[in-house]
């Protein structure tokens, strides 16, 4: 079995085409929209600490990747220029960073509501969840109440976690059923 994060670069390479946009919608240390970028995608990325925006510069050197120093509950007024095909989320604290500072359970929620409207046909969330602190472990369960309750007829959702490991990181993937092209993405 893959850990979480192959997992997630796993399932992402399947979704995104070079060209795509994808978001970054926390950013921590830059790894996830280094990524991104490297496998083609226009990305947008933000956080709400100047110190990750910092790290995600060094990190990304000379790729084009747009950067905004806001919070992910902000994504809904980011002006796009086209619909994204894969938004990501990191949860919890940036990492060698304040654990003062870290996402919350409604903050995260309204975000990743947002996120859903954004989407182009057939795009996906991927939302990895830290439960191994109070926050993160309330985050984690809200998302999964939310997302369970999905119209099954648009939206595919799968949560992927260790069972006999004691609140180890997970992955929450969702991917929209329905394009509004036939013709888009067979």
């Amino acid at each position: 079995m893959k850990p979480h994060l192959e997992l997630a670069h796993h399932l992402w390479r399947q979704q995104v085409l070079p060209g795509d946009l994808a978001i970054d919608a926390t950013l921590g240390n830059g790894h996830d929209a280094l990524f991104l970028s490297e496998l083609g995608c226009e990305v947008i990325g933000l956080d709400i600490q100047a110190d990750a925006l910092e790290k995600t510069k060094a990190r990304i050197g000379e790729k084009k990747i747009k950067l905004f120093h806001r919070s992910h509950a902000e994504i809904r007024s980011l002006i796009l220029p086209k619909k994204p095909q894969l938004i990501v989320y990191n949860l919890g604290y940036l990492p060698g960073g304040n654990k003062e500072i870290t996402t919350m359970k409604e903050s995260t929620l309204s975000s990743v509501q947002d996120s859903l409207k954004l989407l182009g046909p057939k795009g996906a969330l991927s939302i990895t969840c830290y439960p191994g602190h109070d926050e993160g472990l309330q985050e984690e369960q809200a998302l999964i109440e939310w997302a369970s309750h999905l119209d099954q007829k648009s939206w595919s959702v799968c949560h992927y976690r260790w069972l006999n490991r004691n609140r180890a990181p997970s992955l929450l993937w969702i991917v929209g059923l329905l394009p509004l092209d036939k013709n888009y993405r067979k």
